[in-house]
């Protein structure tokens, strides 16, 4: 398991929501198998990539602050 934002196809100095999530391809097998079986939309398939390097990077920011 590699860096979340390198395992779903971000780079963490881009706003995420610019950019296209593109996971490698190992993940991307799993992930779609897991979306198919939920029923989401490519809309939603995007959004829990989006929303999960945000959480990483928020967490991060907080904790680089304490």
């Amino acid at each position: 398991i590699g860096e979340v934002f390198v395992e779903c196809g971000f780079d963490p100095e881009i706003p995420i929501r610019e950019q296209e999530p593109s996971p490698l391809p190992d993940r991307k097998v799993v992930d779609e198998f897991i979306f198919d079986i939920l029923g989401l939309t490519q809309d939603e398939r995007n959004e829990v990539y989006w929303y999960l390097c945000e959480a990483v990077q928020n967490r991060g920011t907080r904790s680089k602050s304490v």
